[in-house]
């Protein structure tokens, strides 16, 4: 056990020691302009070289709700300048991201993904001790940058659909031995539907929403009641529902 936990410690030291930062994380292309590019700027902070390597995917929506990755999709829609490169110690490298297809009339949306190749993580002068045994494992850091093929022509259109006061089950908790708890007695919140009529993907930004009671005085929800929608992306054509204490 003691090993065990040894091995961790050194684990999350040796996983940081490979960090390396993307920026920007969301980029957008008018695929109607010529020569419509990005640049991407990494940068390792460590004392140790990095090696990179910059794939496309396409997102899509799984059943259970998380987003899934089809790799290679849309590869031949970006030339990507360096596809692999080993970041210097402590320096930053630029990646140049070119729109190559053809134009389009809609939006549609890619992820870049910048992937630290593997390495190994092993020591193959520790001693262990008998009944003991040793096992190696790679760390990779990712970055799932959003792309956004945007024509200029499109625009937003958010709007709050409907809101009501709804009573929520409070979630179960689960423990490793693999018993949970009995959720406790349903809260009640403020369910409020946001719909997005535009053609392309708008952010929920600084909102704010008034209420209006049958009789007295209306009900602000200010910026600092609603952090918990702030900031989310409703896609083109779509609605997305919050619960709000």
């Amino acid at each position: 056990m003691k090993y065990l936990a040894t091995t961790a410690i050194a684990l999350l030291m040796t996983a940081s020691g490979f960090a390396f930062g993307v920026k920007p994380m969301v980029a957008d292309f008018d695929p109607n302009a010529p020569q419509s590019q990005q640049v991407f700027v990494l940068e390792n902070k460590t004392d140790e070289p990095t090696p990179v390597e910059i794939l496309v995917a396409k997102p899509s929506m799984g059943e259970d709700g998380f987003e899934v990755l089809d790799m290679g999709n849309g590869e031949d829609l970006f030339l990507i300048l360096p596809q692999q490169l080993v970041l210097p110690p402590n320096s930053k490298r630029s990646v140049k991201v070119l729109y190559v297809g053809d134009p389009i009339d809609y939006e549609d949306t890619y992820r870049i993904l910048f992937n630290e190749l593997p390495v190994t993580i092993t020591d193959p002068d520790e001693e262990l001790a008998e009944g003991e045994s040793s096992y190696s494992m790679q760390v990779v850091m990712q970055y799932h940058t959003r792309i956004w093929l945007t024509p200029g022509n499109l625009s937003e259109d958010l709007k709050v659909k409907e809101f009501d006061k709804v009573s929520v089950p409070t979630p179960k908790t689960k423990f490793a031995d693999g018993t949970e708890t009995e959720g406790s007695e349903p809260m009640d919140m403020l369910e409020i539907t946001i719909a997005n009529e535009g053609q392309k993907h708008g952010y929920v930004r600084y909102p704010t929403i008034t209420m209006v009671r049958v009789a007295g005085k209306p009900i602000v929800l200010a910026r600092k009641d609603l952090d918990a929608i702030s900031g989310h992306v409703i896609m083109k054509s779509s609605e997305k529902t919050f619960h709000l204490p």
